[in-house]
């Protein structure tokens, strides 16, 4: 699944493209894909871009007709630009269709990503709940401590709970504990405000370097002109037999998902 890094670089490329451009419509080809708000219009179209935003895992489009454009990839999905759309993708559930046949194609051979179309006033009750922005100033050591705090569940499946923090996913979180020195099944309680603070650290850094590249590509993650991005070459951890150091790697399952770590670096 596009994790934080992935997402922006998403939203970053697909701005570029929408910029001073005419939306003229959006069109479904799989059911469910997208959803729309009752309360909307017939004249959500044709539109301008007024401000794109990310919000976790999610993109948000706020359009200059008082609607907005939710997306969220989930496993598969990518949005790919397309100057001269003309037939469907075999895997294309949706369409963003632009003024001069121009398109961005919504792709997602898993079909479990969403396009909701919304008035904007209503936003609300489409998002849920979610944490702080890992890269916010909001999230901070005393932030995490406190909502480490009396909780045994795993600290790897406390920093992947979008309630908590919003956009952490499998592949940061193993590599932020792993530069961090942090067991991923250790208790969120047993966390030292000391390690906190070290995980806000890497948190904020290993995101930063990864948007920098255009996220990880390992399976099935695009960006917008559909090239892989480039972080997949900079894990220490994630899907790698060694560390660094050269210490054999451990694998084990935490809340259903893949958890890489080195048994010596890791504490």
């Amino acid at each position: 699944m596009p994790e934080l890094p992935e997402v922006q670089t998403v939203l970053d490329g697909v701005q570029s493209v929408l910029n001073g451009r005419v939306l003229a419509g959006l069109e479904s080809y799989y059911p469910g894909t997208v959803i729309l708000d009752p309360e909307l219009s017939d004249d959500a179209f044709p539109s301008r871009l007024d401000k794109a935003t990310r919000r976790g895992k999610y993109m948000l489009f706020q359009l200059d007709s008082g609607v907005t454009m939710i997306v969220h990839l989930r496993m598969t999905g990518k949005l790919v630009y397309d100057s001269q759309a003309m037939e469907t993708h075999k895997h294309e559930r949706a369409r963003i269709l632009l003024e001069g046949g121009e398109a961005i194609r919504f792709i997602d051979p898993r079909t479990f990503g969403k396009i909701t179309l919304l008035k904007s006033e209503n936003l609300e009750y489409y998002m849920p709940k979610l944490g702080p922005e890992p890269l916010s100033e909001e999230f901070d050591a005393n932030y995490l401590h406190l909502i480490l705090a009396g909780r045994s569940a795993p600290i790897k499946n406390l920093l992947l709970d979008q309630r908590l923090i919003a956009g952490l996913g499998n592949i940061y979180v193993c590599e932020l504990l792993f530069r961090a020195k942090v067991r991923p099944q250790r208790p969120g309680k047993s966390i030292s405000r000391k390690e906190s603070r070290l995980m806000v650290k890497h948190a904020k850094a290993v995101l930063q370097e990864a948007i920098k590249v255009g996220g990880t590509s390992i399976s099935d993650f695009r960006r917008i002109d559909d090239k892989t991005g480039e972080f997949q070459n900079f894990l220490q951890v994630y899907q790698q037999k060694e560390c660094p150091k050269g210490h054999a790697l451990e694998n084990i399952r935490l809340g259903g998902r893949s958890s890489f770590y080195c048994p010596v670096c890791q504490r």
